[in-house]
């Protein structure tokens, strides 16, 4: 008995052992396929959570950028800013008056309070809205960021050129705002710094490599 199968007429026909080995390889390549479906299940889900967690971080980051953006000063409400009770703005805790836009509020200005609580490891960015005028809706809470494992506020003082984690100057707002979240697995998000329109930094602009504010602004 020659060992060879045979072919179709005229062709080589496949011995015995070619046969076996190409057994053989695709056993392996079938075993690799099914080592490999846990790795590719794991990285379709890291895939899913990268993704939802940057939906979550542009839409905290939005609003921010809005809240800090429109800020006003307490002093520049004259009496009736006299009247209001006064802002808390540290590491744990940005509070601003400002104005929302068409969709987020109903006109008028409003105490915006993003503040940060929970326990060492699982940080919650939590918001509170309360509207100044008297018709204004009820106030308005709810979560931002939920089981961060650090979240942090920061003020730019442009004249002293330095970062500091509270704010303590009620004639001004801070010249930016800078807000730090680290979540679990997917790390740190980059920092969002805006700088209110009114009474702060709109004329500084924020130099990332240097960690500076340029200070060609007025």
């Amino acid at each position: 008995m020659s060992g060879v199968i045979p072919g179709v007429a005229g062709q080589r026909g496949v011995t015995l052992v070619e046969a076996l080995v190409v057994l053989a390889l695709l056993g392996l390549l079938a075993l690799a396929g099914v080592e490999l479906l846990p790795l590719l299940n794991r990285m379709s889900a890291r895939s899913g959570s990268l993704q939802k967690g940057a939906a979550a971080m542009e839409r905290v980051h939005d609003f921010t950028r809005v809240a800090v953006r429109n800020a006003l000063p307490t002093v520049t409400l004259g009496k009736v800013g006299e009247e209001i009770a006064p802002l808390v703005v540290n590491a744990d805790c940005l509070d601003l008056l400002t104005t929302l836009p068409p969709g987020l509020g109903g006109g008028g200005l409003y105490r915006t309070t993003i503040t940060v609580d929970g326990t060492p490891g699982h940080r919650r960015l939590r918001l509170r809205v309360a509207g100044l005028r008297p018709d204004a809706p009820p106030a308005m809470e709810g979560t931002l960021v939920e089981d961060a494992v650090q979240i942090a506020w920061s003020y730019f003082d442009r004249p002293r050129n330095r970062w500091s984690d509270h704010w303590t100057r009620v004639d001004k707002l801070p010249d930016l705002v800078r807000l730090d979240v680290q979540m679990p697995g997917t790390g740190w998000w980059p920092p969002m710094i805006q700088g209110p329109m009114l009474g702060g930094g709109i004329f500084c602009e924020f130099d990332t490599v240097a960690n500076a504010c340029r200070r060609g602004g007025a």
